[in-house]
């Protein structure tokens, strides 16, 4: 389990890390004006050329590399609400990083993130000791 939780969090500081970098990218790209073809190819022309996109698109492929590795370990059902705490990380790195505001509502709905993954962490049960058949097999 520790080799799982390890790595639950690498990938959720990775895929933290590629969010608030696509975002950077995206403050400096600008809002879509609109769904015209001639507004859409400038404004993602503009998202491919920068250096912020990359990066975080960077990250979120190391993420995901990571997180193949920690569902090769353990089940579904714990490994995605386990992952839940990069909504924690996201809001604190954006308030911190980006300024964005904590409302009382959102440190509610924190604070709620934390209790269900503390109560859910003590759930662990390694990949392979319960229905591990494959799906094709199952059906």
């Amino acid at each position: 389990m520790r080799r799982a939780l390890l790595v639950v969090f690498a990938a959720t500081i990775c895929g933290c890390a590629g969010n608030l970098c696509l975002r950077q990218g995206m403050i400096g790209v600008g809002a879509l004006p609109g769904a015209a073809p001639a507004q859409l190819l400038a404004f993602f022309a503009a998202a491919a050329v920068n250096p912020w996109i990359w990066l975080g698109i960077a990250l979120e492929i190391v993420y995901s590399l990571l997180w193949l590795a920690v569902l090769s370990w353990s089940e579904i059902s714990w490994a995605v609400p386990m992952n839940a705490i990069e909504y924690v990380l996201a809001a604190a790195a954006a308030y911190a990083l980006l300024g964005e505001p904590l409302s009382p509502q959102r440190l509610a709905g924190i604070a709620m993130i934390c209790a269900g993954v503390a109560l859910l962490s003590g759930s662990w049960v390694q990949a392979g000791t319960a229905a591990e058949a494959p799906l094709t097999q199952r059906i």
